[in-house]
């Protein structure tokens, strides 16, 4: 029995492993390529439109592989997207079918301001899915400084929506993966959740709203679709999940009529590869959701993230680590 317990413990740690190597591998791609009380959940905002056209929905970073997969995930919704890159061109993913005509191209650069307030003029939403690039700039400059810099031209103009996207992971810095990401990506992870921070502060009270995506490690695979799909807030499980099925999400983020993501931040991942951050976080939950086959069903069963707040700790000490209750006021 000994011996089936170590075989037991030795197969989930090489799965914990194998999770920790997807994330690793995703974030080091994503890395090279570079007022009025706020609205209440389920309030319909519909988004305007430019005279009688489609809303436009601006995407940074859209030259990325998750943000050009964004980009034509909006050319099949009701929006038009603004394709937004350093270069001012756009090259759209391998094998795309989307027709050009049906998607707006143009140059912004996060780290400045003045580019990014000519660049989100007109819009009606942004999605940030711009990341560091090794070598040309730092995280502390895209992923943390350009995030801040973009939030901040959203509430100036008006914009209705910013959703971001940024990565599972962020608040837990002493989980394996955590600890890989940060040292080989000079502190990614850390950048990204202060940058996470002051856009909640900035839209304390806004009238615009974010929502803010944390993939779990991204892959080339076709999408499964959201039934497939778990959403998790509290950053205490990660899994795989398909690039193609992180676009649809933030597209449906960005249009929903409902709005059912506003000021909402979660993880997502394909619920068969779901694996804890740690061990003791295998704990019962009240927010993970999902067999859902409407992403803004979905979205609308998360809490507002002054709503999440009795998730596990860094070390397993107590029991109320896992304590489900009502949220506090």
């Amino acid at each position: 029995s000994i011996c089936l317990q170590f075989t037991m413990k030795m197969r989930m740690w090489d799965q914990f492993a194998s999770m920790c190597l997807a994330v690793v591998t995703c974030t080091i791609g994503c890395a090279f390529t570079g007022g009025m009380p706020p609205r209440q959940r389920g309030e319909h905002l519909v988004l305007k439109a430019e005279g009688a056209g489609r809303p436009v929905v601006a995407v940074l970073g859209a030259n990325g592989r998750t943000g050009s997969m964004i980009v034509e995930a909006l050319a099949r919704s009701p929006a038009k997207p603004r394709a937004l890159t350093r270069s001012g061109k756009w090259k759209g993913s391998e094998g795309s079918k989307v027709n050009r005509e049906d998607v707006e191209v143009g140059q912004a650069d996060v780290t400045d301001s003045g580019s990014l307030a000519l660049a989100l003029a007109g819009v009606s939403a942004v999605v940030f899915a711009a990341a560091y690039s090794r070598g040309k700039t730092e995280p502390k400059d895209v992923d943390n400084g350009g995030l801040v810099k973009c939030a901040k031209v959203v509430l100036e103009k008006g914009i209705e929506r910013l959703v971001v996207v940024s990565s599972a992971s962020v608040t837990r810095p002493y989980a394996p993966v955590g600890v890989l990401l940060n040292t080989i990506g000079s502190g990614v992870l850390s950048e990204k959740l202060k940058g996470e921070e002051k856009v909640k502060e900035l839209f304390e009270n806004a009238e615009s709203t974010y929502t803010i995506v944390r993939p779990g490690g991204l892959t080339m695979d076709p999408p499964v679709g959201f039934a497939e799909l778990q959403f998790n807030q509290g950053d205490t499980y990660v899994g795989n999940v398909p690039r193609a099925d992180v676009a649809a999400v933030c597209a449906v983020a960005a249009t929903d009529p409902l709005n059912s993501g506003a000021n909402k931040t979660f993880e997502m991942f394909k619920a068969r590869t779901r694996e804890p951050l740690l061990p003791w976080y295998r704990g019962k939950t009240r927010y993970v959701v999902g067999n859902i086959r409407d992403c803004s069903a979905m979205l609308a069963r998360l809490r507002p993230d002054k709503e999440v707040y009795d998730v596990p700790g860094m070390l397993p000490i107590s029991l109320a680590d896992f304590a489900l209750g009502w949220a506090r006021k």
